[in-house]
């Protein structure tokens, strides 16, 4: 009698299935959630015990532990429901969660693996030139992320896709050329920032602009004027003009013009390019490189001499203090060798004609 009793009460039905079944669900549900939670453990104290000198190894741990158990419970809960009978709209319910839930921790995944990726390339820079478009275009690979999750799920729950990409690429098509200074200032930023022709800090030119850039922007770049007015020019307009560059500069060429009096000896004169690169030789605060030194030409009321050197040194200020120096050594020689510099004069000659 009792094992008729147990018999019968096992093959009840409540809501479609028997106890037993129910019981296999059960099951199922507890062995997968200990089986989850359990490699979390092992994978969690194996990458924590023995690889986090590495960096990668840092990022799985991350990965790893922001999949919360709950996660885990829905699956292993999806999983044992496969052991029981339950209605149709309840079963597409639990499968859209999972799937939405699924898109999201893989969203989730990319933004990480994203955030890392920046953090190692900010790493190994010198400076944090240029962090703020790193950053910038880390979020816009997050948002083509999302994008790309909400097009999966839209399709997963029946929406036409295909008509409606077609439909933003019209209406991206209408905006793009609605924006289409913003975005040539934007697509001009990315180009700075990969080419590089030049950083912040640079002194450049621009036209008949010139100044030392203070911010490279998504939209514009300041330049801070040498009188201190600051220049603000769009982005588009530096990748498309002539940019002088000066503060990628290794050397300095110094190209002066001496002029001596007519009135020089022509030994003296002879004397003069000796003089000129025995004092740049000597000059020993930075390396200056002398190339030659020429008399050029019999002006109107000078004779005229060529001398061209290079100071190596990528400084515009340590430039015109070496140049200061040289042109003040060379003054000086000239005054101990009696040789006089010549500046604008007239001779007037007087004939005096005599009377017959």
């Amino acid at each position: 009698m009792e094992n008729i009793l147990e018999e019968s009460l096992w093959q009840i039905e409540y809501f479609g299935n028997v106890l037993w079944e129910y019981l296999v669900f059960l099951i199922i549900f507890l062995v997968l959630s200990f089986v989850f939670y359990f490699f979390k453990y092992l994978v969690v104290r194996k990458i924590s015990g023995k690889l986090m000198e590495r960096e990668i190894s840092r990022l799985f741990l991350d990965v790893i532990k922001k999949i919360r158990s709950p996660f885990y419970i829905f699956i292993a809960f999806y999983i044992a429901l496969s052991a029981i009978e339950i209605p149709e709209m309840l079963s597409k319910i639990f499968w859209f969660i999972l799937v939405f839930w699924v898109i999201y921790r893989l969203v989730i995944v990319g933004h990480q693996f994203i955030d890392f990726g920046l953090r190692f390339y900010l790493k190994k820079r010198e400076d944090d030139e240029g962090e703020a478009m790193i950053r910038n275009l880390g979020n816009i690979a997050k948002a083509i992320l999302w994008v790309f999750a909400a097009i999966i799920i839209l399709s997963i729950l029946g929406v036409n896709v295909t008509a409606l990409l077609a439909g933003m690429g019209i209406g991206g098509v209408a905006i793009a050329f609605a924006l289409q200074s913003i975005l040539s200032d934007l697509f001009s930023s990315f180009s700075i920032f990969l080419d590089k022709p030049f950083t912040e800090g640079d002194f450049i030119i621009v036209g008949d602009k010139s100044g030392t850039v203070e911010k490279i922007g998504i939209k514009s770049t300041r330049v801070r004027a040498l009188q201190g007015e600051e220049i603000v020019f769009s982005n588009k307009e530096l990748t498309s003009a002539q940019v002088h560059n000066y503060g990628e500069m290794d050397y300095w060429r110094a190209d002066v013009r001496l002029g001596v009096v007519y009135e020089t000896p022509t030994k003296k004169m002879r004397r003069i390019p000796d003089i000129a690169k025995e004092i740049i030789e000597k000059e020993d605060s930075v390396e200056v490189q002398f190339d030659r030194v020429n008399f050029i030409s019999f002006g109107d009321f000078s004779l005229n001499y060529a001398l061209v050197y290079y100071v190596k040194t990528p400084s515009y200020r340590e430039f015109l203090e070496v140049n200061e120096k040289i042109l003040l050594n060379i003054k000086q020689a000239f005054e101990d060798e009696d040789i006089e510099f010549a500046y604008p004069t007239s001779t007037v000659h007087l004939y005096r004609q005599s009377k017959e």
